[in-house]
């Protein structure tokens, strides 16, 4: 190691070195992660949800039904032969997730957890972790455009009761064209199909102009005052 290289970072080495590499970003939750002999019901730690599972397995995997059981996640042994995985928290997610688990190719719910569904129609066993509601409304995970491509999902919180407009290089900047509607008390929201290029804009809040919060890509105008930059091919 060189000379002046930070302590987090030695630990961090050492517990690869020592119980697997983990792919987490988080120190706590990599030696948590090292640290654990039994199998438990899920739990919640640095933003990700923590499963387990013991047993004599080749492989173990988890898929969820917010992904549309589209992927697997595969579990990691830990120095004391324990299967872990740690998945992030996804964004917008008010119900626990379900999930079913993947051991030596044969699906079934997690036997660790108590908590689980079984489906009337097919009778297959789902399993329940109870997760934390994440808002995507924050820089850098808000998802500009809707899936269109053009059509720009714009969003400002504050007070409730405020009148909100959106004033941009795509309206002449006139403040009674595009008002965004307070969708829940001081959410106001507003989704407006634009056309490909650069578009400079910026929110008219209590006469004050006020750059995009969601967005941080920004440029000055010639005034010198900041408004945000949104790009659409």
């Amino acid at each position: 190691m060189k000379h002046g290289t930070p302590i987090a970072v030695l630990l961090l080495t050492l517990a690869v070195q020592t119980a697997g590499a983990f792919q987490v970003e988080s120190l706590t939750l990599h030696l948590h992660l090292a640290g654990l002999r039994k199998a438990a019901p899920p739990e919640v730690l640095e933003g990700y949800l923590v499963l387990t599972a013991e047993g004599s397995f080749r492989y173990v995997g988890a898929s969820f039904a917010h992904e549309n059981y589209r992927s697997v996640h595969s579990f990691e042994k830990n120095a004391y032969g324990l299967f872990v995985l740690a998945v992030p928290v996804p964004y917008e997610i008010r119900e626990p997730l379900k999930y079913r688990l993947v051991v030596d190719g044969i699906w079934c719910r997690d036997t660790a957890n108590p908590e689980f569904e079984r489906d009337p129609r097919t009778g297959a066993v789902f399993s329940l972790a109870k997760v934390p509601f994440l808002s995507s409304a924050r820089p850098g995970v808000w998802r500009m455009l809707a899936e269109d491509g053009r059509t720009a999902r714009f969003r400002y919180e504050s007070d409730p009761g405020l009148s909100v407009s959106l004033v941009g290089d795509f309206n002449a900047w006139d403040p009674f064209v595009h008002e965004l509607t307070e969708t829940l008390p001081g959410v106001y929201e507003l989704e407006l199909p634009l056309p490909s290029g650069e578009h400079r804009y910026a929110f008219l809040v209590r006469g004050d102009r006020v750059p995009d919060p969601l967005n941080p890509d920004r440029l000055y105008d010639s005034a010198g005052r900041t408004v945000s930059v949104l790009r659409i091919r």
